[in-house]
């Protein structure tokens, strides 16, 4: 990627929703400040429990974000999409340390803010400071679906409701479908759902059969909406 790719980006970041209620000073000054760059898959971008230097903006790709415990086994697995901000569940926390690992789960472009401005320029800003805390809200919605999640003994039905999650989170609507177009595995989805890639793939070849779902090597396709919504409401 050339110089002038990151100047386009950093020119139109005004356009994405996160920077839309900051003021053109404000704007100047995270701009001022902010770098961009680019990641392989694979690369790490931050590691749990280093000390939060930054904030970031994820304009193109997709970041896979892990928690361990002190066995290396993982306690959390989730993934952020293309326009987004993380971490909304940290933001303003006092606590200096990140909470997980963060990796480039494909090529991605990532904005790096220094966290101290923005938390400076949010602050002063009520308009950026709700919907911050709207943000926040919908994490903690979504998070306690995965803690229900874990309390479900039955692998088939985890599967299902992993991939009801990640149609929410990951997923755009595209006429009557919805369509994850990132490269997740049947593994992927095993680990989230706590069980073995044998389950996970048997139950998405029989959601599959049944015409809810298409699962790809390059994207996921959702046919049936309602049938995924109702274990998400």
């Amino acid at each position: 990627m050339v110089n002038r790719d990151f100047e386009y980006y950093m020119e139109n970041l005004s356009d994405e929703e996160f920077f839309s209620r900051f003021t053109e000073e404000e704007m100047m000054e995270i701009k001022s400040r902010s770098t961009i760059h680019q990641f392989g898959k694979g690369q790490v971008l931050f590691f749990q429990e280093d000390y939060k230097n930054y904030c970031y903006y994820l304009l193109k790709g997709l970041i896979r974000l892990e928690k361990t415990d002190e066995t290396g086994d993982f306690q959390y697995i989730d993934y952020v999409t293309g326009h987004s901000f993380l971490p909304y569940g940290e933001f303003l926390n006092p606590d200096n340390m990140n909470n997980y690992t963060g990796f480039a789960a494909t090529e991605i472009i990532l904005l790096m803010i220094p966290r101290d401005l923005l938390e400076k320029i949010t602050m002063a800003n009520n308009e950026q400071m709700i919907y911050m805390y709207q943000m926040i809200a919908e994490v903690l919605v979504f998070t306690e679906r995965r803690i229900q999640m874990t309390t479900i003994s039955s692998a088939k039905q985890r599967v299902i409701q992993t991939l009801a999650i990640w149609m929410y989170d990951l997923g755009h609507r595209m006429g009557e479908r919805i369509v994850i177009n990132y490269p997740l595995t049947i593994g992927e989805l095993a680990t989230v759902s706590g069980t073995t890639r044998e389950t996970a793939g048997r139950v998405v070849k029989a959601l599959t059969e049944e015409g809810l779902i298409e699962f790809t090597r390059q994207e996921i396709i959702y046919l049936d909406l309602d049938y995924f919504n109702e274990l998400l409401w």
